[in-house]
C-alpha cells in the first residue's frame, strides 16, 4: 500500500521534491538529508543546486563510488590471502604426512587448487564476504533503513513471471549481440575474454559451482548493486540511479559478453526495485538466469544431443514469447522521466566524483586488459 504524501511546511514533499509523477514516491528516501531547508516555510527548490546541496549530493555519489572501490580492493586482498594461505597450509600438512616435498610442489598445488571444488569454493566465499560486507557497510554509513529494500508492494505473480520472461530474453538477446560484437573485434585484430564456465570435474566442483552461480551471486550481487548502489545513487533521481547501478554493474564483470548482459539485465533489475520498493524479485530474476545457464551447462556436460534439443526449442520459445513480452512491457511500462531540476542534479555533479570515476576506470583498464591483441 503506498504511503499518504505529506508535504512539509514549505508545501515539498521531501519524498518527492522535484514533484516527479513517473517514479514511485515510495522508494525515495528523505531529500532534507540532502537539503536541510527544503522543510522551512515559503522555501523553493531552486533551478540550479546552491553549494550545499551540490555538495551533500556529491558525498552521496562519492559513498556509492567510494563503496564499490573498496569492495575492489577488499576482494582481490581477501582472495590475495586466501590463496597465499591455503598452499602454506597443503604444504604444511603434506610435509608433515610425507617429511619432504617435491620440487615442483607449488605448481602441483597450484593445478590442484585451480582444477578442484577448493578454487570455486574460495571465489564464491571472497564474493560472499565482498558482497554482503560491504553492502552493509554502505547501508550503514548511507544511513539507509533495512526494511526500505525489502518491502515488495504491488507485485503479483502474472508480473512476475513476465519480469522472469523478460530477463531469460534479455539474456539470449544479449549473446547474440555479444556475438556479433566479438566477431567486429576479432575482424579488427582483438579478441575478447570470454569466462569459462565449464563443468568437468567432481561432483564437489559441481555443487560449488552451482551453490556460487545459483545462489552467492544472485543474492549477494543484489544485495550490492540493487540494494546499496542504487538507492543511494537514486537519492536525486529514480532514472539516474537505474542506469548508474547497471553500468557499474556491468563494469564490474569486465568482460564484453557478461558485459553486455549485466547492463541489459541490470535496467530491468533497477527498474524492478524502484517499481516495488524491493530487491526481492530482483533476486529471483537473477536467480532465473543464472539458473537456466547453468542447466544449459550441465545438459552440455553430460549430454550432448539433449543438450542441443532442450537449447534449441527454449531459445525459440524465450526469443519469441519474451519479443512479445518486450513489447508489451514497453508499451504497459515505461522508466521514470527526469524532470529539468533533476537532470542538472545528476551527471556533470556524479563527474566530479572522484571514486565513481576512479572504479570506472579501473574496470575498463582490466577489461582492456584481458583483450588479446591477435
Amino acid at each position: 500500500m503506498q504511503e499518504p504524501q505529506t508535504t512539509s511546511p514549505s508545501g515539498l514533499d521531501p519524498r518527492n521534491p522535484f514533484d516527479n509523477p513517473t517514479e514511485n514516491r515510495d522508494y525515495n528516501l528523505d531529500y532534507s538529508d540532502i537539503l536541510p531547508p527544503i522543510t522551512a516555510p515559503g522555501y523553493e527548490l531552486p533551478v540550479l543546486p546552491a553549494k550545499l546541496e551540490r555538495a551533500n549530493i556529491r558525498r552521496f555519489y562519492n559513498l556509492g563510488g567510494g563503496i564499490l572501490l573498496l569492495h575492489l580492493v577488499a576482494t582481490n586482498v581477501i582472495a590475495t590471502i586466501l590463496y597465499t594461505i591455503f598452499p602454506l597450509v597443503l604444504s604444511g600438512v603434506d610435509r608433515h604426512l610425507n617429511g619432504t616435498l617435491p620440487d615442483n610442489y607449488d605448481s602441483i598445488v597450484s593445478s590442484y587448487i585451480s582444477n578442484s571444488s577448493l578454487s570455486m569454493a574460495l571465489n564464491a566465499f571472497v564474493f560472499l564476504l565482498g558482497n554482503t560486507g560491504l553492502f552493509l557497510l554502505g547501508c550503514r554509513w548511507a544511513n539507509i533503513p533495512m526494511g526500505s529494500l525489502f518491502q515488495t508492494k504491488k507485485l503479483t505473480v502474472p508480473t512476475m513471471l513476465r519480469y522472469m520472461g523478460l530477463g531469460l530474453f534479455l539474456q539470449l538477446a544479449s549473446a547474440l549481440l555479444a556475438t556479433f560484437v566479438d566477431d567486429l573485434l576479432v575482424k579488427g585484430g582483438y579478441g575478447t575474454y570470454t569466462p569459462d564456465f565449464s563443468l568437468s570435474g567432481s561432483k564437489l566442483q559441481l555443487a560449488a559451482m552451482i551453490l556460487s552461480t545459483c545462489l552467492v551471486a544472485p543474492i549477494t550481487e543484489e544485495l550490492l548493486y540493487r540494494g546499496f548502489f542504487l538507492k543511494v545513487m537514486s537519492r536525486v533521481s529514480q532514472r539516474f540511479g537505474i542506469f548508474m547501478s547497471a553500468l557499474f554493474f556491468s563494469l564490474a564483470h569486465e568482460n564484453i559478453a557478461q558485459g553486455i548482459l549485466t547492463f541489459l539485465v541490470g535496467i530491468l533489475l533497477g527498474y524492478i526495485a524502484t517499481k516495488h520498493d524491493s530487491i526481492i524479485p530482483c533476486i529471483v530474476v537473477h536467480f532465473t538466469i543464472n539458473s537456466y545457464s547453468m542447466l544449459t551447462s550441465l545438459l552440455n556436460e553430460f549430454d550432448q544431443e539433449l543438450a542441443n534439443v532442450f537449447s534449441g526449442l527454449t531459445a525459440i520459445i524465450i526469443l519469441v514469447g519474451g519479443a512479445v513480452l518486450f513489447v508489451y512491457t514497453l508499451i504497459k511500462e515505461r522508466l521514470p522521466d527526469n524532470t529539468p531540476r533533476q537532470s542538472l542534479r545528476c551527471g556533470r555533479i556524479a563527474i566530479g566524483a572522484w571514486p565513481l570515476v576512479l572504479t570506472a576506470a579501473i574496470h575498463i583498464g582490466a577489461a582492456l586488459l584481458y583483450m588479446n591483441v591477435n
